[in-house]
């Protein structure tokens, strides 16, 4: 039960932690303010074989702007969104808690390509992830939880066939990942929270099953 409730705040946390307070903007020293509502993006699931027993992968929009396996059906949410006066971007979040941890994607869009150099989507990720680990860190504080989000190896990283970069995270007793690649105007990021490493073949499922409807 302490687990699940633990599971269940860190999910509340992570969800905050990727509104628009604790955007990429805000980690540049910008404002990220909201404005018109986007369309949700529904969740439904597909058949896949390769799934482990008792998830489920996830279509998400439809056409299909990119799917995962799940370990339950993901809770959504999206915002509109400046993260400069100029660039207005939609953020889409979706959310699923299961017994091994908590896994997740954002799901970026509108974003300049062809500003997306390498060293702008370097920073873009660095960004996103100081962000996200501020904005964690807070939400986790509100609930009484104590700790600090440190910081674990960094590196480049490929999902569905895309570059980007991956983060580790240590959180209290748990680690965390964040894994994010482009495709011109759009980023995904992959993330997982979990605090038993015996729990890998699940992550390794989850992270690999990324698939995306690229642009063309």
């Amino acid at each position: 039960m302490k687990t699940v409730l633990k599971f269940s705040l860190i999910s509340f946390a992570l969800l905050c932690a990727l509104t628009p307070e604790t955007s990429p903007a805000r980690a540049q020293g910008t404002t990220a303010a909201p404005i018109a509502q986007p369309a949700p993006l529904v969740a439904r699931p597909v058949a896949d074989n390769l799934a482990p027993a008792g998830w489920t992968r996830y279509e998400i929009g439809q056409p299909m702007r990119f799917s995962l396996i799940l370990p339950g059906e993901p809770s959504g949410s999206q915002e509109r969104m400046s993260l400069t006066p100029k660039l207005v971007v939609t953020v889409r979040n979706y959310m699923s808690l299961g017994d091994s941890g908590l896994y997740g994607a954002t799901y970026i869009d509108d974003l300049p390509a062809e500003l997306m150099n390498d060293a702008m989507k370097r920073t873009f990720f660095e960004s996103f992830v100081k962000g996200f680990a501020e904005g964690f860190q807070t939400q986790m504080s509100k609930t009484g939880t104590s700790g600090q989000v440190k910081m674990l190896e960094q590196r480049a990283a490929t999902a569905a066939g895309l570059a980007g970069y991956e983060q580790d995270f240590a959180f209290d007793k748990m680690t965390g990942r964040v894994r994010l690649v482009y495709d011109g105007a759009r980023a995904y990021a992959v993330l997982s929270f979990w605090s038993d490493p015996a729990t890998e073949a699940d992550r390794i499922a989850f992270f690999d099953s990324l698939r995306v409807n690229k642009r063309r």
